[in-house]
């Protein structure tokens, strides 16, 4: 059996760098003191994501990048790989991004939303293009909020590359302001229940990385490729979560066996 310890981080949802930087050099601290390889943590956590009641100023490139180095430091500091969410300046507008901070802290790429919700495109624009990543041991991808959730063809594109993990940063509440106690509880919003899903149609882990709040609307957790939690931090408390994964399990033998040409519509 294989094994590598994994984190997934639920930050506070901030609306400015100066609350999103240390509350994302935190998450990733706390990471390398639980040993964990790799954390992920939400959705445009840099500077916070925009759908939300606070107002979040604008934030221009230069002050990103900045940003950035100083958690790609901390990244350095604590020898882990880090998944960072952020806005990315374009002349199209804001995109959403997953960087990838490697655990010296250079850059190892980015991930861009190509899936917008319909919610957020009075802020954001989507980007075009997927990739996977090979770092801390494994090969993962990264399929941001509304892409697990609505669009299963980009996990299952991840999985057919050989993503063994695919993380899901998200921002997820409820719709009526409540806090979720159970995981996967009928009354909770549908996105736990598409996680463990995602989890299950390709035998793969899925780690997923929500903010904490008074209305956090889904998990931050780990999933096996079975379906089952194996992780999770309470909902509405920051800070990050740890579990040791068996990289043996994750063999994308559902994923793999889809046979679209035995799927065609009938030719009439």
């Amino acid at each position: 059996m294989s094994t590598i310890r994994i984190a997934v981080a639920s930050t506070p949802l901030t609306a400015t760098l100066d609350e999103a930087v240390p509350a994302a050099v935190e998450a990733i601290e706390e990471a390398g003191r639980l040993d964990a390889r790799i954390v992920c943590l939400p959705e445009a956590a840099l500077p916070g994501h925009r759908d939300q009641p606070r107002r979040v100023p604008d934030v221009d490139a230069a002050a990103l990048d900045e940003a950035l180095d100083v958690v790609g430091r901390a990244t350095a500091r604590a020898g882990i790989v880090a998944l960072v969410g952020a806005e990315r300046q374009t002349a199209a507008g804001r995109e959403i991004v997953q960087v990838v901070l490697d655990a010296d802290g250079s850059r190892l790429g980015e991930q861009v939303k190509t899936q917008i919700d319909p919610s957020e495109e009075q802020w954001y624009v989507a980007g075009c293009g997927r990739r996977t990543f090979r770092a801390a041991g494994i090969t993962f991808g990264i399929a941001i909020c509304h892409e697990a959730y609505r669009y299963p063809e980009i996990t299952r594109a991840l999985a057919l590359a050989g993503a063994q993990v695919v993380f899901v940063p998200h921002y997820v509440v409820t719709d009526d302001g409540s806090l979720p106690t159970r995981w996967g509880d009928a009354g909770n919003p549908y996105n736990e229940k598409a996680l463990m899903v995602r989890a299950l149609e390709n035998t793969i882990y899925v780690a997923a990385a929500n903010n904490a709040g008074p209305t956090q609307g889904s998990v931050t957790g780990i999933i096996r490729p079975d379906g089952a939690l194996v992780a999770s931090l309470p909902y509405g408390d920051v800070g990050v979560v740890a579990a040791d994964i068996d990289l043996d399990a994750a063999d994308g033998l559902i994923a793999r066996r889809w046979a679209p040409d035995r799927s065609l519509p009938a030719v009439v």
